[in-house]
């Protein structure tokens, strides 16, 4: 917890000093993500006037003795090391102890609600499974926690948005031209889901740690929005204006269909339950009927058959393991439980196979693996030790 309000300090200066490079904004916008209070207290140093210029002209601060005072904050902790991947981490710490690291020290370290005891005794700890929640990014960078029953959020351009139990609707839009269209960007975080009914009519359902970037309006001749992490696809019909979806390294085309997409890396697994689908990635094309499955990256597609039950088996509400290889496994559940993954071994070359609920709590979880995998378990806070 400590090293993470440090991050998140420093990569705060370095959006006030616009240095972050694009790998390191998607990491401020995940951790700004996780929790409304965070985006608040940058909302908080904006406010209080911590400016880019105030932060350039602080080369006069003594940074050893911010240092000095954020340890003694931490009861002298070594919570970083000065030599950091940052370049501009000295304004973080004049940042932090100046500004408060008891500010994001306490609201790190906050009671977690999910993190509960363990009644079987059999782990440090116990957690519960994800939840329905999102934070929506409207097109002027306001960011919105959708974590109420019901809110009526500020039209954009002339539409109307309404999230409700876990959904964020979109209405028609009143505009159709496409130099004005707004995008809109919705964020699932780990340990989370959501769906979002687009202007057209279509449905997504966002897995964990997704994010998706759509037009408050579909003006002009084609649908295009872009995916990443998991997402499954209800496409509305509309043979005028082809629905696209971009990728990390490909792209895919419907006009009217069911399909799954799962791309947390460069590679992309597309299944297709309804409809018909091209996928497609600058160099070579393919089209997928019902039933089969696409792996596309920068360079290939592959297509074969798909196992559609397993695709769209989170969308239910289950794991469903078929064969897999153990790491993979471990990373679906590590991002539904928001969970760091703690390797103590090697892991074995093991396959495994079965289904459990995701509404189950972690250790109910880890008990079916224990019984296909000879592996034992740790659970400590939000830690997975595998043993």
């Amino acid at each position: 917890m400590k090293e993470e309000a440090f991050e998140l300090s420093a990569l705060i200066s370095g959006y006030l000093l616009c240095t972050l490079t694009t790998e390191e904004e998607e990491r401020l916008k995940l951790l700004l993500a996780e929790d409304e209070e965070r985006y608040e207290l940058l909302e908080t140093y904006r406010t209080a006037g911590i400016t880019a210029e105030r932060l350039a002209n602080m080369d006069g601060v003594d940074v050893d003795q911010a240092w000095r005072k954020v340890n003694n904050r931490f009861n002298g902790t070594k919570v970083v090391q000065h030599k950091n991947r940052y370049g501009w981490l000295k304004y973080a710490a004049i940042l932090i102890a100046v500004i408060g690291v008891s500010i994001f020290y306490f609201n790190l370290n906050k009671p977690d609600p999910r993190i509960i005891p363990d009644i079987t005794k059999t782990y440090k700890n116990d957690v519960l499974p994800g939840t329905q929640t999102a934070k929506l990014i409207l097109s002027d960078g306001i960011q919105i926690s959708l974590n109420k029953e019901k809110q009526v959020i500020d039209d954009e351009k002339g539409t109307t948005i309404i999230s409700n139990l876990g959904e964020i609707s979109y209405g028609q839009s009143k505009t159709n031209d496409p130099a004005s269209t707004k995008y809109n960007t919705l964020i699932v975080p780990m340990a989370g889901t959501y769906k979002v009914t687009l202007p057209d009519g279509s449905k997504v359902m966002l897995n964990a740690m997704s994010e998706l970037k759509f037009p408050v309006s579909f003006a002009g001749n084609e649908r295009l929005v872009s995916l990443k992490g998991e997402a499954y696809f209800e496409v509305a019909k509309d043979a005028t204006r082809p629905f696209k979806v971009k990728l990390n390294e490909s792209d895919v085309e419907v006009l009217g269909t069911h399909f799954n997409i799962s791309a947390y890396n460069q590679t992309a697994k597309t299944t297709l339950l309804e409809g018909s689908i091209k996928v497609s990635n600058g160099k070579s094309s393919n089209i997928l009927i019902p039933g089969r499955q696409a792996l596309s990256d920068q360079q290939n597609i592959a297509v074969s058959k798909g196992d559609v039950d397993k695709a769209v088996a989170w969308c239910k509400g289950d794991f469903y393991f078929s064969n897999d290889a153990l790491e993979p496994v471990l990373i679906e559940i590590s991002r539904w439980y928001d969970l760091k993954l703690v390797y103590k071994r090697k892991l074995p070359d093991i396959h495994i196979g079965g289904h459990v609920s995701r509404k189950a709590k972690l250790s109910e979880v880890l008990d079916m693996l224990k019984d296909v995998s000879n592996l034992s378990f740790g659970i400590e806070g939000r830690n997975l030790i595998i043993n």
